[in-house]
């Protein structure tokens, strides 16, 4: 039988190998052969159309979409007739299959190359937030810019520092909050 102090140092051992683990880059993957890959869950389909590329993910598949006047961006191409946009969290792979009412505007594509050299359209942070990037108007809060909008009611600003494996992000709990603190990025999504 462990004592108080072996389970509390068990404890602490396990939550620090959690932190010390890299940030995983995940590349969110919409299709395969033409087709959506395995494992997307299409919950919903609309018509709709591209207007170019992504404001939130710099892939040269990525593009900002509407349909019945709500945007969806990102959305990933890979089939003439139709785009896949993530819907809910990434890791859920659940999507809406927006089928195309004219061609995607090619000429207004990101440029091809590495996107994981640019921020991720999506962060999960070590305390279990989901955050995406914002788009519209910038704001401002305690003297930075937000840059990802998150579950709950926090906000992140600036870029995730990627200077150690496992990258930070400043976090703040709130909008009404004037203090950010580091948070741990688990995992980032292009």
């Amino acid at each position: 039988m462990l004592g108080p102090l072996a389970c509390a140092l068990a404890v602490l051992g396990s939550a620090a190998a959690s932190t010390s683990a890299p940030t995983k880059l995940e590349r969110w993957a919409a299709f395969a052969k033409g087709k959506a890959a395995p494992g997307v869950n299409v919950l919903q389909t609309a018509r709709g159309s591209c207007s170019g590329a992504s404001r939130v993910d710099p892939r040269s598949d990525a593009w900002r979409c509407a349909s019945q006047r709500q945007t969806q961006d990102p959305c990933f191409s890979g089939a003439a007739s139709f785009v896949i946009c993530p819907f809910g969290t990434p890791d859920s792979h659940d999507a809406l299959e927006l089928k195309l009412t004219r061609p995607l505007p090619a000429a207004k594509a990101n440029p091809p190359g590495d996107p994981t050299l640019r921020d991720p359209w999506a962060i999960l942070t070590a305390n279990g937030a989901y955050c995406y990037r914002a788009t519209g108007q910038p704001t401002s809060i305690a003297g930075r810019t937000i840059t990802y909008a998150c579950s709950g009611a926090a906000l992140l600003a600036g870029h995730p520092n990627r200077s150690r494996p496992m990258w930070t992000i400043d976090f703040l709990p709130t909008s009404t909050s004037s203090r950010y603190r580091a948070a741990a990025v688990t995992t980032a999504w292009w």
